[in-house]
Formats: C-alpha cells, sequence, structure tokens
C-alpha cells in the first residue's frame, strides 16, 4: 500500500511546476508562493543538502521516515522564526551536505539518532534559507510558505523515490549505485567547500 501510494505521489511535482499554473495568479502575492517554492532547490548547496538528506533517509526503513520529515519541518519553521537573513549559511549547507552524504555512502541504515539529528539541523538551515528579503507581509508570508512547502515535499519525494526505486528494481547493484551517488554528491559539497574558503582567503 505505502509502495502504490509513493507511486503515484511521484507525479505531483510534474503538476506542480506545470506551466498553466504560473500563467495567473488569482490571488495577490501568490507568485510569491511559486518563487518560494521552487527556492529550496534554486543553490547548489541547498540542493545538495536536500539530496543528500534524501538519499540519507531513504536508507532507512520506510517506519522510520516519519522521524526524519518531522524533525526536518518542525525545525524548518523554527528556522524562519528565529533565524536571520544577515548569516551566511552556504558553508552550513556545504558542511551539512558532505556528512549526510558520507553516512548515506558509508552507512546506509544505521546510526538512526545521528541521522535524525542532521534532519533536523537541516531542517533549521533551510527555515533560516526561506526568509525572503525585506517587503509586505503578505507577499513575505506567501513566500515563507512556498519555501516551506517546497522544502518539505521535495524532500518527502526524495525519500519516496529513495525507497521505491529499490522496491520496483530489486537488482543487487541498486542499493551500490545509491552509495556511489551519494558519494560523488558529497565529493561536489566538499569541491565546493574548498573552492569557497580559498576564495575567501583570496578576497
Amino acid at each position: 500500500m505505502i509502495r502504490q501510494t509513493l507511486k503515484h505521489m511521484l507525479w505531483a511535482p510534474v503538476l506542480l511546476v506545470a506551466n498553466p499554473a504560473y500563467a495567473h495568479a488569482p490571488v495577490p502575492g501568490l507568485k510569491g508562493f511559486y518563487v518560494g517554492l521552487l527556492h529550496p532547490f534554486s543553490t547548489p548547496p541547498q540542493a545538495l543538502m536536500l539530496l543528500g538528506l534524501g538519499l540519507l533517509i531513504g536508507s532507512f526503513a520506510t517506519s522510520k521516515g516519519l522521524l526524519f520529515l518531522v524533525s526536518f519541518c518542525t525545525l524548518s519553521l523554527l528556522g524562519v522564526f528565529t533565524g536571520s537573513t544577515a548569516w551566511a549559511l552556504d558553508s552550513a549547507l556545504l558542511v551539512m551536505a558532505i556528512t549526510t552524504c558520507t553516512l548515506a555512502a558509508l552507512i546506509p541504515g544505521r546510526a538512526l539518532p545521528l541521522g535524525v539529528l542532521l534532519s533536523a539541523v537541516s531542517g533549521y538551515l533551510i527555515g533560516v534559507m526561506s526568509i525572503p528579503d525585506p517587503g509586505p507581509l503578505s507577499d513575505r508570508l506567501f513566500t515563507i510558505t512556498g519555501a516551506l512547502f517546497g522544502a518539505n515535499i521535495g524532500l518527502l519525494y526524495l525519500w519516496g523515490a529513495r525507497n521505491l526505486i529499490p522496491a520496483r528494481f530489486a537488482y543487487a547493484w541498486v542499493p551500490l549505485a545509491f552509495r556511489i551517488t551519494a558519494a560523488w554528491l558529497g565529493a561536489i559539497a566538499l569541491l565546493m567547500l574548498a573552492l569557497s574558503a580559498a576564495g575567501d582567503r583570496v578576497s
């Protein structure tokens, strides 16, 4: 039943980004919701962290997924209310991407408490990143709502895909392919972090 539900849920991202949805905004400020919806995947550090977290969460049993998703959602809300747009978070996002990818590559499905902690910290960082620039309150609320919705739904689908693919394609190499993918994403995040640190030293 869970597998069938996840399979149907995979169509939702296609519907969310369909062009007609952007043609008209029936509610003033709703365009900000669409902007926020894609924001969590709009920069490489955020995208790498969410991909790494999705691979990590999906390596655990399906019954454990709710722990990760609830911790991520709860801390993302906390990040919005307690964070600041003045914080420079790209390095922190890349560090989290490296950490989650390393766990997903080396010990998938293990160290549950650490995984939940990483999910919570990642959620907090995403929440802070979802704080929009100053502007009308209604527009900011639409953008924040869209960003949080996009981040949490995006993570849900990453988790679902990570669970669905091995169930659908029961080959011995599939889990290995996920571990290799996690290792490559972690290496990319590490390279970006090193280049960022080198650039800061030069400047």
